[in-house]
């Protein structure tokens, strides 16, 4: 299952249009929204998992795409906080366009099944969509689906991974803590972990092994670089040494269960140098197109924008609450005119060219 479109609105901010691929690249100025619309999947996928309560006042239509190829376009619609009648005010699913499920009232909703084709009627409770409380397997599969989706989607800071300090709070999940990499790499096979390392070197770092080793009754990796004589453990590596291992061993845990997944970097190559910054993000971007992990990534690094090809970026640009999603399915010519430009990628982003050739 594959994450297509995007549209969301709510009192102070909409998103229109944002349009997703296997891999993805979302920039824009400070403040257009980069981070906030990483936030806004991460609350989605939480409200369908049930791990964060329903927001109020919030509108969503979201697209899919399943492993038969069909579309399934998910659109529901909370009431205001202090509405009469607080509830899910509006609930629909259609796949190929066809309507499964629509529900125009906080109490009573009509669902079709997929085993036998007819229509009932289903009265969840107003505060709950009603995938959290009518589920089948056989009658009501794209149910299924949409969790797992949300099941299968992680997200993190990037500029957050920190070799020797633990956060107290992320706005994201799973890799929230320095004692998440040991042991995601400890789940890892021999040829994962040499392949990590053979990475780890392509990106400019001399490593000669990685090994998983206990200390107190913590795992805890061991980093030997060829230049120095002792292993170290990797809570004392620097900064973006740790970044780009974590990054690398969350990727290669991730593609070793052989499932679907959907993976959200906020920063992506946040505070590494120009040589390590443009490596790591083709290694990233190839390792995820290649693979069924879908990436969405957000970054301002010029170093980044030059090697990520500018068919898989989306640009924000904001007015005032509404922020404009330009990309290479709504924009294509302008995104194929410029390829003879002779520019660079950030040059794509950096000048006015976009926004002017869209009219905005």
């Amino acid at each position: 299952m594959k994450l297509l479109e995007l549209s969301y609105k709510d009192e102070n901010w909409e998103l229109s249009n944002l349009q997703l691929g296997n891999v993805n690249l979302i920039v824009g100025e400070n403040s257009t929204g980069k981070s906030r619309t990483l936030s806004m999947i991460d609350s989605l996928y939480k409200m369908i998992t049930q791990k964060r309560d329903l927001s109020w006042g919030e509108e969503w239509d979201i697209k899919f795409e399943n492993t038969g190829e069909e579309i399934i376009n998910y659109k529901f619609r909370t009431s205001l906080k202090d509405s009469k009648y607080k509830g899910v005010a509006f609930e629909e699913i259609t796949i190929n366009e066809k309507s499964v499920l629509r529900r125009e009232s906080p109490n009573k909703a009509t669902i079709t099944s997929d085993l036998t084709g007819n229509q009932i009627e289903v009265y969840p409770p107003q505060d709950k969509l009603v995938l959290h409380v009518r589920r089948d397997v056989k009658e009501y599969p794209f149910w299924e689906e949409i969790i797992s989706w949300a099941k299968q989607s992680y997200g993190f800071k990037f500029s957050s991974i920190m070799p020797n300090s633990k956060l107290p709070y992320q706005a994201y999940g799973l890799l929230t803590t320095i004692e998440d990499t040991p042991m995601l790499f400890e789940a890892l096979d021999k040829d994962s972990r040499s392949r990590i390392i053979e990475e780890f070197n392509t990106i400019g770092y001399q490593v000669l092994d990685i090994s998983l080793q206990q200390r107190g009754g913590e795992p805890v990796l061991y980093i030997k670089e060829e230049n120095l004589s002792q292993a170290l453990p990797h809570y004392e590596l620097s900064q973006g040494m740790f970044r780009s291992l974590s990054i690398l061993i969350y990727l290669a845990y991730l593609i070793s269960r052989k499932k679907t997944a959907t993976i959200m970097i906020d920063d992506l190559c946040e505070g590494l140098d120009y040589a390590k910054a443009t490596k790591l993000g083709k290694i990233i971007f190839k390792k995820c197109d290649n693979s069924q992990i879908q990436l969405i990534a957000t970054s301002n690094d010029s170093f980044l924008m030059d090697v990520v090809d500018i068919k898989h970026w989306n640009v924000l640009y904001r007015e005032g609450k509404s922020v404009h999603t330009l990309n290479y399915k709504t924009q294509y010519n302008v995104f194929e005119q410029f390829k003879f430009t002779g520019l660079s990628n950030f040059d794509f982003f950096a000048s006015d060219y976009l926004k002017q050739k869209a009219g905005l």
